[in-house]
């Protein structure tokens, strides 16, 4: 079961990985691969479907390291305060959750900026800076689009671009930036533009961001990257090639693992608290 090869699930893989998942988190305790395949049989899953989803987590495990809230042997088990992980949020809030038809939208596309806001921090490397810039925005933001892009300017500091920013715009397609300034101080330093969904179907989301045009907003000497998060894990094949050959993908992986944990940063107790409430609210149902 250890990854010799880049991870690369199929969606039936991720559903049901998702699906062990989300009932170690609501029954907090062990589930043993027989008793998995038991309670699976109401989803149509069967022996082997729960095999390839235990393989799936460890798989998983090998991926994001110490992030990865779950313990996987012959079943597998949540860890210690695995609720309160940046994984158990994503996967809460995932396209296929049990919990996804009762969710209030915009509260989780909030706490997918705040965790890709702090999982951003750590993606450029040490000396990162990130910040949401999707509205409403606790960290500072004007709410005016023109107000918005001259506060950003000035946190990165480079010079406001001399192209016209509507002031219908919201956020430019762009929910969280991160940067990485050189201590020489000089311009030229890389920028990602990240755009958070909770869309299903989020392909057509790669091409969102305009990078020419934020370099019109911004004076900056090179095109930004541009990145999408989304809470998902992006399966392997058609999935992941519509994202990858177009932007940064962020998913449930890649998001997780980067991201600190809740003691490391304080905006991410919001997030805890949510899943927290979430998870009643799942066990409530059962």
């Amino acid at each position: 079961w250890l990854m010799t090869e880049p991870y690369a699930p199929t969606k039936r893989a991720n559903r049901v990985a998702d699906w062990i998942e989300t009932k170690c988190l609501a029954s907090g305790r062990a589930l043993g691969a027989d008793a998995l395949f038991e309670a699976g049989k109401v989803h149509g899953y069967r022996s082997a479907d729960v095999d390839l989803g235990l393989r799936t987590m460890a798989r998983r495990s090998v991926a994001v390291g110490e992030a990865y809230p779950f313990r996987v042997a012959a079943g597998a088990a949540a860890r210690e305060q695995a609720s309160r992980s940046m994984w158990a949020a994503l996967l809460l809030m995932g396209s296929e959750g049990p919990l996804r038809r009762s969710l209030d939208i915009a509260v989780a596309a909030a706490h997918l900026e705040r965790i890709t806001a702090a999982a951003s921090r750590f993606l450029l490397g040490p000396d990162t800076n990130s910040v949401r810039f999707g509205w409403p925005s606790e960290d500072g933001r004007p709410v005016e689009f023109p107000d918005a892009v001259r506060w950003l300017a000035g946190l990165m500091k480079v010079p406001v671009g001399s192209s016209y920013r509507p002031p219908v715009n919201k956020d430019g397609g762009v929910d969280v930036v991160a940067w990485r300034p050189f201590p020489d101080g000089r311009s030229g330093f890389p920028v990602v533009l990240v755009q958070c969904t909770l869309e299903r179907n989020y392909a057509h989301k790669a091409a969102d961001v305009d990078r020419r045009v934020w370099s019109g907003w911004l004076r900056l000497d090179v095109d930004p990257i541009t990145a999408l998060a989304v809470p998902d894990v992006v399966a392997a094949g058609e999935d992941w090639n519509a994202l990858a050959t177009r932007t940064v993908v962020l998913d449930r992986i890649r998001l997780a693992s980067l991201a600190p944990s809740v003691n490391e940063d304080d905006r991410l107790v919001p997030v805890a608290g949510w899943a927290e409430d979430q998870l009643e609210h799942l066990r409530s149902q059962i």
